[in-house]
């Protein structure tokens, strides 16, 4: 049975913060892709956009829209990143269907979406694109039905703009303020590399206007449970300037269960273990090799199998579900260059050392392109070493790290650094423990309920919610050491679900509440106690 206490001073609070407060603002945004990729070039888009690939014929070999800021094709109109999408949306002749997708925004009658677009300089393939809008808040193709305008409908190789030009469109016969999305839906029909339409546009310097004055009620999440324990550990360096174990080591030592990560020993000479044989590495491509049958990837790792990822982009997801044990440095490079170093191989008895010895990053002319990585394997023990000399810094990117075979969970970036100093030790486990976790399943609208759920507890939870952050990230002065705590006892909920009603009124559109998860756990510290990360909810009028 769900029992609540309920503390009086919480709605005296409430009443007390909403007089100060007021209304909470419109939130309108201008959305200008910047800065872009670390590394001039291409990348995904920010995380708060979402790309949905909904062509018929299935994606192509550039299913997404994405970021660009290299002045490639054509330059930005403001900055130096824009998105863009092209015929590789799908393969061969396809009808394309692509969508660009905001953030969940407040929608109201007359506020404005303007932007700015253009496609390739005297196109041969014409171009389309719709700005579309849903009043469900999705990202479901399927629920952008509303059509605000469109850029060349008729498909004519004279009808999209070849210049940056500006597009606006204004939101109309809503019944009242909607959590809604709006989309950028690239459709020319009959598209794709073999296709008569398609070919490259860009978008940029996006801007929505809330002049409808709703605002869009929102949910944060803030720090993290205890006691996560995970079976993978990496770090990565989308920006290879930021780079830090040059001339440094990390070991993992085999427990048996996982490893140990400590600093390592230093970056031995080619040939001192034994007489190297260079590897028929090509660029993006991987060998089996030697008496223990180790995989080594051309874009530097190692794995004990076969099967994994030799795509050239480090990819954190791809590397915690890659089928085989790995170990990694991972990074775009290409032995088969002119003048690149080679992947040198050797042994002796249960000993194995792999040098990418000054193997050129892709692209590369100079020793300013080598990078030199070493894997020291003791098969008799399991124990591995990487050990970095000097790396470049034309790279694109690194990705550092270990993961065992299989789906693992992500267990978020870590600072290796210290690892490598020696100031710090750090432990991958067998299996992946998640950490307590509070989620809210639905958003803190006026009228509305704000409805709250723990997962990955103990023995009983309860959930608190409070108008405060106490911010505590570490509860060891009590016995709950790397445990923290978000919000004040202001209400207290002894169940893994939280039901708090939001009243209409409008002066409280703005205040934040605070929530927390708990759970009852004997014997992982002193107050027996676990606790979830914290959530914000920010009270919205929709």
């Amino acid at each position: 049975m769900l029992t609540r206490f309920v503390s009086a001073r919480s709605f005296i609070s409430l009443a007390a913060i909403a007089t100060v407060a007021g209304l909470g603002h419109a939130q309108s945004f201008t959305e200008g892709f910047e800065p872009g990729p670390a590394t001039v070039g291409t990348a995904a888009v920010p995380t708060n956009w979402t790309s949905v690939n909904d062509s018929p014929s299935g994606p192509g070999l550039n299913p997404d829209w994405q970021v660009r800021n290299d002045g490639a094709v054509f330059a930005a109109f403001s900055g130096t990143t824009y998105a863009f999408a092209n015929y590789n949306s799908v393969v061969g002749a396809s009808d394309i269907s692509n969508y660009l997708m905001s953030p969940l925004v407040a929608l109201s009658n007359g506020d404005t979406i303007s932007f700015y677009t253009r496609t390739v300089t005297a196109p041969a393939f014409p171009d389309r694109l719709e700005l579309v809008y849903n009043t469900t808040g999705s990202t479901l193709p399927a629920d952008f039905t509303n059509v605000l305008l469109t850029v060349n409908p008729t498909l004519t190789t004279t009808g999209y703009p070849s210049v940056w030009t500006q597009f606006t469109a204004t939101i109309t016969g809503l019944s009242g303020p909607t959590a809604g999305r709006f989309a950028f839906h690239y459709n020319p029909a009959n598209g794709g590399p073999t296709g008569t339409n398609s070919d490259y546009v860009g978008i940029d310097e996006v801007v929505y206007t809330n002049v409808g004055g709703a605002t869009l009620a929102t949910n944060t999440s803030l720090g993290q449970g205890c006691y996560g324990h995970y079976s993978s550990v990496y770090e990565a360096f989308v920006d290879p300037a930021n780079f830090d174990l040059a001339n440094s080591s990390i070991q993992l030592i085999n427990t048996g269960t996982g490893y140990v990560l400590t600093t390592g020993g230093g970056f031995n000479p080619v040939g001192s273990l034994g007489t190297p044989t260079a590897l028929a590495l090509t660029d993006d491509s991987s060998i089996t090799t030697g008496s223990f049958g180790i995989e080594v990837g051309s874009n530097c790792w190692i794995a004990l199998g076969t099967g994994n990822s030799t795509d050239y982009a480090p990819d954190v997801a791809a590397m915690l579900n890659n089928p085989a044990t790995g170990f990694y440095c991972w990074t775009d490079l290409n032995p088969s260059e002119p003048g690149s170093g080679q992947v040198q191989y050797e042994e002796n008895g249960p000993l194995v050392q792999i040098t990418f010895d000054g193997v050129y990053s892709w692209g590369g002319t100079s020793a300013a392109d080598e990078n030199h990585v070493q894997f020291q394997i003791d098969t008799s023990s399991g124990n591995v070493t990487i050990a970095w000399g000097t790396v470049s810094a034309n790279a694109n990117g690194f990705l550092v790290g270990y993961s065992p075979g299989g789906a693992n969970a992500d267990p978020g970036n870590a600072d290796l650094s210290p690892v490598a100093a020696g100031s710090v030790v750090l432990e991958v486990g067998p299996v992946d423990i998640l950490p307590m976790a509070l989620d809210a399943t639905t958003r803190p609208a006026l009228g509305t309920n704000w409805n709250l759920q723990t997962s990955n507890g103990a023995l009983f939870d309860v959930i608190v919610v409070g108008l405060v952050d106490p911010n505590i990230a570490d509860l060891s002065f009590i016995g709950m050491p790397g445990c923290g705590i978000r919000a004040t006892l202001d209400l207290i909920f002894n169940s893994s679900t939280a039901t708090v009603p939001v009243p209409n009124v409008p002066s409280l559109v703005g205040i934040p509440l605070y929530a927390n998860g708990a759970s009852l756990a004997p014997a992982v510290n002193a107050l027996e106690l676990i606790t979830s990360n914290g959530v914000q909810g920010t009270i919205g009028d929709v």
